[in-house]
């Protein structure tokens, strides 16, 4: 059995939590989104998650050679769709957003 998904190119905007907090604005956080980073299945959301300024979060299923299993940043930008830089080096990863799966039980 093997799982396909339908993905789209992580954006700002679509990764971004349905409801944050802020150390002004507490509350309960929306659940993260399921996303693709560099092929590794796993959790992403953009927000201020209860601090100060905006972040991204990943958490992973596998470890990823550079992130590892979870990584967390305020130094990100995503200019081009599905492409988050990250850091003061240039560093970059793939990141697509899962909208399905299609799961394939005829193997």
């Amino acid at each position: 059995m093997s799982t396909d998904y339908i993905t789209e190119p992580g954006t700002e905007h679509n990764l971004r939590l349905h409801r944050d907090a802020t150390p002004f604005s507490p509350g309960e956080l929306s659940d993260p989104h399921p996303v693709l980073v560099d092929g590794i299945l796993g959790l992403a959301s953009i927000g201020s998650h209860g601090a100060y300024s905006e972040r991204i979060y990943v958490a992973l299923q596998e470890e990823h050679p550079e992130l590892g299993r979870e990584f967390g940043t305020k130094y990100f930008l995503i200019d081009e769709p599905g492409v988050v830089k990250w850091g003061h080096e240039g560093k970059s990863f793939t990141i697509e957003k899962i909208i399905d799966s299609i799961i394939d039980d005829h193997e």
